[in-house]
Parts: C-alpha cells; structure tokens; sequence
C-alpha cells in the first residue's frame, strides 16, 4: 500500500491518488484524508473477509470436529428364505480423493469388480476397502472403521450380483445404513429392518 501526497510546493488542484491491493481512489482537491482512510479501511476488512471464506474449508479439514461424510455404521443383511444359492459379496469403500469421488460415482458395480485391483493398486493411499460375503438368513452391523473415516469425502457400497451389475449405494449421506439383499438386488434402507441388530 502506498500513498502519493501532494508536496507543500505542489497547487490544491493536484489530486491526491491512494492505491490499496490494485484499487486506486483518487481524492477530489479539497477532500479530508479521512475519507480516504475509511475506504482503506473498508476495502481492507473486506479484502480479509473473502480471503477467510476462501480457506475456511480448507481450515475445517484439519480441524478435529470436521467430518467429510455422515457414516456413522453399516449394516448387511440377507433376507431370511432368499433363495440365493450363493454368498453375496459386498465391498464398502470409504473413499478420500476428490477425483477418485467423481471415478466411483460413475462406476457400475460390475465394473468396480472386474476392476477392483486396478482401483486398489491406482488410488489404494486414498481409500479404505471394506470386504464381507453374506449368506441368507445372516445380518451384520459394521462400525468399526478405520481412524481416518470421518474424513472420507464419499462413502460407497457395491455388491457382486451375477445378473445385476448395477447393486450399488452411495452412503456418504446416510448415518446409520443399511444394506439389505435379496436373490435380485441390493436395498439400501436408512435404518435397521426389523429384527436386525448385529452378527447373526
């Protein structure tokens, strides 16, 4: 910030110019610096407040109550009588890269895995994989995740159904979800089903 002030020798008519971070105001001859020292002031608060807005997310981060997602547990369950044959296999990924956010919202389930060890092995730093095969009749509350969870900016699940490539939720949002499966699809649910507690 600097100031060109008119010289003792210099006439009235000379202006005064006042230049603050790239803004000029120019001072009519017969004008207080008073004036010019409120809009330095203003210009000066509002400069500092927009900068503020601008890194306060980045702030959060850092800072201990900051949560990237709402996921607070996980629940699984098979629908007692499903008549699968086989054990469903359902990964959850907590997923902490912004880019690797927007790859899994626009992946299908059945390509996350025929292409899991690629993901693992491009974004493996950036993301938690939560592994589990279910049987009928069987339901499991998950809530034990690693430390860094909260800070995961999406929360995804996809489940391994041989005719339904698209079984997959985005939990990031939801606090306490629950993942329910039958013969045909996978169902997300809010809260647990009726009956459903925990290991089974």
């Amino acid at each position: 910030m600097y100031a060109l002030y008119q010289n003792a020798g210099l006439k009235r008519s000379k202006r005064v110019t006042v230049q603050h971070s790239g803004v000029k105001f120019i001072t009519k001859p017969g004008e207080g610096h008073g004036a010019n020292l409120k809009q330095l002031i203003f210009v000066t608060v509002l400069i500092q407040f927009v900068t503020a807005c601008s890194t306060v997310q980045v702030v959060n981060e850092y800072m201990p109550w900051y949560s990237g997602n709402q996921v607070e547990s996980v629940g699984l369950k098979v629908n007692t009588g499903s008549a699968m044959k086989y054990a469903v296999s359902v990964d959850i990924i907590f997923a902490y890269d912004e880019n690797l956010v927007t790859l899994l919202t626009s992946t299908s389930s059945d390509q996350w895995f025929k292409e899991k060890q690629g993901y693992i092995a491009s974004y493996g730093v950036n993301m938690d994989v939560i592994q589990r095969q279910i049987v009928p009749g069987y339901s499991e509350l998950l809530n034990q995740f690693s430390e860094r969870s909260d800070l995961a900016k999406g929360v995804f699940a996809f489940a391994f159904y041989p005719n339904n490539p698209n079984a997959k939720a985005v939990l990031t949002e939801v606090a306490t979800p629950w993942l329910v499966f039958d013969e045909a699809q996978m169902t997300m649910v809010s809260s647990a089903p009726g009956g459903s507690t925990g290991d089974k």
